[in-house]
């Protein structure tokens, strides 16, 4: 029997990248205050939904991770985020941004001395 080979779809023009998942940024998102309330405790990573194109029930990539406390992570699922981020007049898309690229910043000079 023939072996396939596997096809990498990321070399076409509309391929699809694999997402991004990094454990040491998730523990720095941990490390923050929450993105509304700015509580300290009980701080998870809320992955923001409608970001990228995945498929059904697939998580977005870490980098469009946001720091949410226990009470305001549930409040967004109970209301959906669409109306959570609109409620509140915030631009999560632009935070997560901020946080992935400070966070890349900081490696990079850690990494440079």
């Amino acid at each position: 029997m023939v072996k396939r080979k596997r096809i990498d779809y990321s070399k076409f023009a509309l391929g699809k990248n694999p997402p991004i998942r990094s454990p040491k940024y998730l523990s720095y998102i941990r490390t923050l205050p929450c993105a509304d309330c700015q509580d300290t405790e009980d701080v998870q990573a809320h992955h923001l939904t409608h970001i990228e194109p995945m498929g059904m029930g697939m998580k977005s990539s870490d980098k469009w991770c946001l720091p949410m406390c226990g009470i305001c992570h549930g409040y967004l699922h109970q209301i959906g985020e669409k109306w959570y981020w609109q409620e509140r007049k915030l631009d999560p898309k632009l935070y997560a941004t901020l946080l992935w690229d400070s966070f890349n910043r900081a490696i990079l000079w850690v990494y440079t001395i």
